[in-house]
């Protein structure tokens, strides 16, 4: 009987919502406008700019990902193989210590 006198109205709940939480809504939305934007813009200038931009993008956050290892968990196993390759930051720590 209890249960039924404290249901929350949908306004409750949502004043419930952490400030932090929509904050990082706010932000999601801001990044989602303007990576639009700069695509349209990056598309008025020449239909290949996005597509190399996202490219270099891509390509640095996959160097960054792989030299520091923080990954996504999930994608552990491809960086597992990808850092036989390319240069990680662990190497170098295992190095230092090593004379020129």
């Amino acid at each position: 009987m209890l249960s039924i006198a404290t249901k929350l109205t949908v306004w409750e709940k949502v004043q419930a919502v952490p400030l932090s939480s929509w904050l990082s809504l706010l932000v999601a939305v801001v990044v989602i406008v303007v990576l639009v934007r700069v695509w349209k813009g990056l598309r008025e200038f020449n239909e290949f700019a996005p597509w190399i931009v996202l490219l270099l993008v891509g390509g640095s956050v996959v160097i960054y990902w792989t030299y520091e290892r923080t990954e996504p968990k999930i994608l552990s196993p491809i960086f597992d193989v990808l850092a036989q390759y390319l240069p990680s930051k662990i190497e170098y720590k295992d190095a230092a210590g090593t004379p020129r």
